[in-house]
């Protein structure tokens, strides 16, 4: 089963002086896990190349492309074992607490930007 797992972070402002705290949310996935996010991906690339079939000039686009798309993506998905969620803190540029929400493949020391003060953060373990 899937396990979210937390983990104590240090937020630092641009000019690396100013810092707070905050916690980076990830999602470990055991190999059954895996196996079922990639199955699913492939029936559901599958599944719109079968719809694709009944588009008109553009099922010869998008029925190969649908097919050859399942397993690269089934392949992604399988080879993700932890994705990040999220970081949750207080900025240290305009002191608001902020939700930063992660692209999966995003790790740990990271810059991104506050969503509320557009200030430029680093994210790095503690």
């Amino acid at each position: 089963m899937a396990a979210i797992e937390e983990q104590d972070v240090r937020i630092k402002a641009n000019d690396g002086v100013a810092t707070c705290d905050g916690v980076f949310s990830a999602t470990h996935y055991t190999s059954h896990d895996r196996l079922v996010r990639a199955l699913k991906a492939l029936g559901a690339m599958w599944g719109l190349a079968i719809v694709a079939v009944f588009i008109p000039l553009a099922h010869f686009i998008l029925v190969p492309a649908f097919l050859i798309a399942g397993p690269v993506v089934a392949r992604g998905r399988y080879k993700t074992s932890v994705a990040a969620n999220d970081v949750v803190g207080t900025c240290p540029g305009c002191r608001q607490n902020t939700k930063l929400l992660l692209q999966s493949a995003d790790r740990l020391p990271m810059w991104k930007y506050c969503p509320k003060c557009n200030a430029p953060i680093q994210i790095d373990a503690n």
